[in-house]
């Protein structure tokens, strides 16, 4: 009861930087087919229905984090990687360490490749940030969240 009241707080506010960002996530979760599949909502869509022996299901909470934070700043296209149907593959694969690492490595990837062609001051910054994060770091940071998703943290 708590965090939905909380939720609902943030998002009708939507003054807020973070309570706007609650309200697009809101948005989206409600009406799927207006979501741009290839930004981070598309992102967080694409990685919402995975169960806790999953990969999948530690990435969502991190999407919705990074969301909450900078909102679409620096997107570029992370949600196409993440609709991408090799890495949905991945994203049920069992969730041990080594397939967050897997999941992360490919993330980092993108990141790199975005930090190198980009020109754009903002966009470079926010890339060279998501290069910064290997899969090693991913995986840890993609087990806790799905350890506080679950409760067990």
């Amino acid at each position: 009861m708590k965090k939905r009241y909380l939720q609902l707080l943030l998002s009708a506010a939507g003054t807020t930087w973070v309570g706007r960002n609650e309200y697009q996530q809101y948005k989206a979760l409600l009406d799927t087919d207006s979501v741009d599949q290839t930004g981070r909502l598309g992102a967080m869509l694409a990685t919402r229905d995975f169960p806790p022996d999953q990969v999948g299901y530690g990435v969502y909470p991190s999407i919705r984090f990074i969301h909450m934070v900078f909102g679409n700043i620096g997107e570029q296209k992370i949600g196409e990687i993440f609709n991408d149907p090799e890495m949905q593959e991945m994203l049920k694969q069992p969730g041990t360490h080594e397939n967050h690492q897997n999941v992360g490595n490919k993330e980092q990837k993108y990141w790199q490749s975005k930090w190198e062609e980009e020109n754009h001051p903002g966009r470079k910054l926010m890339a060279g940030l998501g290069a910064a994060f290997d899969g090693n770091s991913r995986a840890y940071i993609q087990k806790t969240a799905a350890n506080l998703r679950d409760g067990n943290s």
